[in-house]
């Protein structure tokens, strides 16, 4: 066999680490409100603040080689304010976000600038979900919903999200 140049530098694959899934006490390290054509998104990004996963997410971020990608992140529609039935709900998802944030930062008060966001806490309930990509398949873990910092201790961690094998064998 012959010897490719730059074995001796070529870095050694690691052991992944994976969140399991839980109840972690999250830190927000940028927030940003992304206008897309069917509607806004508040993108707030966040890692893991304290315990065994601290830096989880940017402990990951780090170890990408290029097009580096956070992988925290929390989408939050915004509310059109039309009046529909469904602009009520995204208002009852967004207030009840802010109201974890307000809950879990003494003194904090919603100001309606994302960037006040940033260096807050609240509580993020992680989950599995099933993925399938090139016949390959397995989890990964993922916020599923927030809470306030003191919720967390008593907080219902959610089961794993299946893909629906049936629906997919009857598209093939």
């Amino acid at each position: 066999m012959k010897k490719w140049n730059g074995y001796e530098k070529t870095e050694v694959m690691g052991a992944k680490r994976k969140l399991p899934a839980g109840a972690y006490k999250c830190r927000i390290m940028a927030a940003e409100e992304k206008e897309y054509g069917w509607g806004n998104v508040l993108l707030i990004s966040f890692d893991i603040a304290e315990g065994e996963y601290k830096g989880f997410y940017g402990e990951q971020y780090e170890k990408q080689a290029k097009d580096k990608k956070w992988k925290g992140v929390y989408r939050l529609n915004v509310p059109k304010d039309d009046g529909t039935e469904k602009d009520e709900r995204l208002k009852k998802a967004f207030k009840t976000f802010i109201h974890h944030i307000e809950s879990s930062n003494e003194g904090y008060k919603w100001d309606w600038n994302e960037a006040s966001l940033i260096g807050r806490y609240f509580g993020g309930i992680f989950g599995e979900k099933e993925y399938e990509v090139d016949g390959n398949s397995g989890f990964y873990t993922t916020i599923r919903y927030t809470t306030g910092i003191n919720g967390l201790d008593n907080a219902q961690i959610p089961k794993p999200i299946m893909l629906n094998k049936s629906a997919q064998s009857n598209l093939t």
